[in-house]
């Protein structure tokens, strides 16, 4: 299918829920953005090459780590997210939270820092933006595509409740049968359309 270019493209934004500002050449660090009363949630998920970084910049963000929720402002400052850490955050929005107004504003990198955070967020929400399918077969082929990204660039969906090594293997058997399917389909992870060649060479992807 024809795809849109957005390889040159430093910023990606969902309406009422969530913009994606991409780092200049020189950086790592990607900021997302949260309007007042967005309902977007990183999904519960974890990295098992790399330990993420978070810092909030403006607002108050919910954050959960191995079950473990708190509020984090800028005052707290970077908040450490270790490899195989069952994570998720999102905007506070409690009507009494003094940030409820507020924009969130969040940092994120990752050590290694090596551009495959860039990859995925260009690859993940090219995808989500230009998705139009629709019925059964449109969703099915969303779905798969999103998991043929998870799988390729490190990014593992909790899909069941339990512990951690039955949401390893679930997950690890879902999303790998899932990105299998789509590899069948010709899906892949990354797409010239949506990266740079520079971060392409740099992944060897």
């Amino acid at each position: 299918m024809p795809r849109t270019e957005t390889k040159s493209t430093n910023r990606f934004t969902r309406p009422s829920e969530v913009t994606y500002i991409l780092p200049e050449s020189a950086s790592s660090t990607i900021t997302i953005i949260l309007p007042p009363k967005s309902p977007w949630t990183s999904g519960s998920h974890w990295h098992e090459g790399h330990t993420e970084y978070l810092r909030v910049i403006q607002g108050a963000a919910k954050v959960t780590i191995q079950s473990h929720t708190c509020t984090y402002r800028p005052s707290d400052g970077i908040i450490t997210i270790p490899r195989f850490a069952v994570h998720e955050w999102s905007r506070v929005l409690e009507r009494d939270d003094p940030d409820f107004d507020d924009e969130l504003v969040v940092q994120e990198w990752t050590d290694p820092t090596d551009g495959l955070k860039e990859v995925f967020f260009r690859n993940l929400n090219s995808v989500i933006l230009e998705h139009s399918g629709t019925g059964w077969f449109g969703s099915m082929g969303f779905i798969l595509q999103l998991w043929t990204i998870f799988h390729g660039l490190d990014n593992w969906p909790v899909v069941v409740d339990g512990p951690f090594y039955v949401r390893w293997l679930l997950t690890h058997v879902a999303v790998g049968i899932g990105a299998r399917f789509g590899a069948l389909c010709g899906l892949r992870a990354v797409y010239d359309e949506y990266t740079p060649r520079e971060l392409i060479d740099r992944r060897s992807i």
